[in-house]
């Protein structure tokens, strides 16, 4: 297999794809911001893209505490590629995963079983902020 080229791993608010296959990423983010933990969130997407593969290869996406190793939310597939100049781009679904803890949090991308991208999301609380004091 040649060696597949990462090319994007974007999360976001939205991606919506438009008719003529455009994607239109909305809100991209690095860190959620909690109340409390544990923490559910609303649905959001991850864009993945890579190129540089021919053929049938299994993908999937990890969700993990860094902490503990701990898989929050896990998908994949099969990447079906007829041209290896081609960049495949999926969107994927992020439905109501629920963070356990805050702390660093890794978003790792794998085809064919190794690793050929991640990146970081940080989950951290909200200051509690000081009732304010009458005048």
């Amino acid at each position: 297999m040649p060696e597949p080229v990462f090319v994007a791993l974007l999360l976001a608010d939205r991606v919506i794809t438009e008719d003529n296959q455009k994607k239109a990423i909305i809100g991209t983010f690095t860190q959620f911001t909690v109340r409390q933990v544990p923490a559910g969130l609303p649905p959001w997407y991850v864009y993945a893209a890579v190129t540089n593969l021919a053929g049938e290869h299994p993908f999937s996406l990890n969700l993990v505490v860094d902490r503990t190793q701990q898989v929050i939310f896990s998908a994949g597939g099969t990447l079906r590629v007829d041209e290896p100049r081609r960049v495949v781009e999926l969107v994927i679904p992020v439905p109501n995963v629920v963070f356990p803890e805050t702390g660093t949090y890794i978003v790792s991308f794998h085809v064919g079983g190794e690793q050929i991208g991640s990146r970081i999301l940080d989950v951290v609380q909200a200051e509690a902020h000081a009732p304010a004091s009458p005048q």
